[in-house]
């Protein structure tokens, strides 16, 4: 149920209703809540698991090609895939052990929710929008210093021309601008609507209680 559609199940079933009290739409918010953060949650763990499969993938990979290159580079993305499974679970079970141990009011427990999962969410945008840049000078360090025999530049042409160089710098700006919308969107798709939710729901709490 989206939040238009909350708001006009509201409307309809206690304001045209005197006798509904306070405590009734208390108890519909907290359910709402507890679905978003679960929703979260289930995230998380498919985030773990894409990563435990990359981690898999790659290092096939880098066991049957003989690419240098590809082998750092792998490296590298295996190391980041082992961080992530870590604090992505580790995210997931404070998550889970707060949402199993709520003590006080509902509004005081989202209250506590809201801040962890936003943290969350703030270190893993920040943590996206750094790594943009920082591949892109990685990329161009790799390519203007590896050595041409490597397999991985099996493909390029010997002696590339004036064409082949502006038409690849403009193919690595749109992938560095689209990897920037890219990864706002997937965030906002997996953790920042369900967010905008609850602090939605805090605000209708505060509302209640007044």
């Amino acid at each position: 149920m989206e939040l238009d559609d909350f708001k006009l199940a509201y409307q309809t079933h206690f304001e045209q209703v005197p006798d509904k009290s306070g405590a009734d739409l208390d108890g519909m918010l907290q359910q709402r809540s507890h679905t978003a953060i679960e929703r979260i949650m289930r995230n998380l763990l498919w985030e773990v698991g894409a990563s435990l499969v990359i981690l898999v993938v790659l290092s096939l990979i880098m066991a049957t090609w003989s690419s240098t290159i590809f082998r750092w580079v792998g490296a590298g993305l295996v190391l980041i895939s082992i961080i992530q499974v870590v604090l992505f679970t580790g995210q997931y079970r404070q998550l889970k052990a707060r949402l199993n141990q709520a003590t006080g009011s509902v509004h005081h427990h989202l209250q506590e929710m809201v801040a962890i999962i936003s943290r969350f969410v703030r270190i893993y945008y920040r943590y996206c929008m750094s790594s943009i840049p920082l591949g892109a000078l990685l990329g161009g360090y790799i390519g203007a210093t590896a050595d041409t025999s490597d397999p991985a530049f099996a493909a390029l042409p010997e002696k590339p021309t004036m064409v082949f160089m502006v038409l690849s710098l403009v193919l690595a700006v749109a992938a560095v601008i689209g990897t920037y919308f890219m990864l706002k969107w997937y965030i906002h798709r997996l953790y920042g609507r369900y967010l905008n939710e609850l602090n939605q729901c805090l605000i209708d709490l505060g509302e209640v209680s007044s």
